[in-house]
């Protein structure tokens, strides 16, 4: 496991240039990576009354899985590991409402938005899950997804069968950010 920790660091440090994405606190050990994107799919209707659009710009968040992994390497149990990254993402959100609230270009930020295959609990962060409505854009994004997944909950050379994994958006509009997270800084 230690070569594939290795590996997928190497890896990772190529896809973290190339993405052009940047820490959100790396001295902090903060769990998020982010890029700023204008937004290109349907509309997202929100709970709070936020809409987002077509062309709105939004911070893309990624999660550090390389980090992850990492830290990871000696939990078994796929409950704890869950846990675990729940904790961490937890933690991190409010570094994650700090970034935004002394970015440069705040004003004009819509909200926060991410894929996963693993949106179960997220609601209790202040995320909300909608579908992705573009199949080949959800096609592209597993090509790096799934293999990732499959890394993550190899167990003793056997892998053992799951559901089928359905990537997701999770979004969540900046005044829900900074009103829930701004304030644990």
């Amino acid at each position: 496991m230690d070569k594939i920790v290795k590996i997928w660091s190497f890896m990772d440090s190529f896809y973290f240039h190339c993405s052009r994405l940047q820490y959100v606190n790396q001295k902090e050990q903060n769990i998020f990576r982010v890029r700023l994107l204008t937004y290109r799919g349907n509309d997202l209707s929100l709970s709070n009354g936020t809409c987002i659009h077509h062309n709105d710009v939004l911070l893309k968040i990624h999660l550090h899985n390389c980090l992850l992994m990492s830290e990871m390497m000696n939990i078994k149990n796929d409950t704890r590991r869950a846990l675990y990254v729940y904790n961490r993402v937890e933690a991190s959100m409010p570094g994650l409402a700090n970034f935004i609230f002394q970015h440069p270009k705040e004003n004009i930020i819509k909200g926060v938005i991410g894929i996963t295959l693993l949106s179960r609990g997220v609601n209790r962060l202040g995320f909300e899950v909608k579908d992705i409505q573009n199949p080949y854009y959800e096609r592209l994004k597993q090509l790096y997804m799934k293999p990732m997944f499959v890394l993550c909950h190899h167990e003793k050379g056997k892998l053992r069968k799951r559901k089928k994994l359905v990537l997701k958006f999770l979004v969540m509009s900046k005044e829900q950010l900074l009103s829930r997270y701004l304030q644990n800084m």
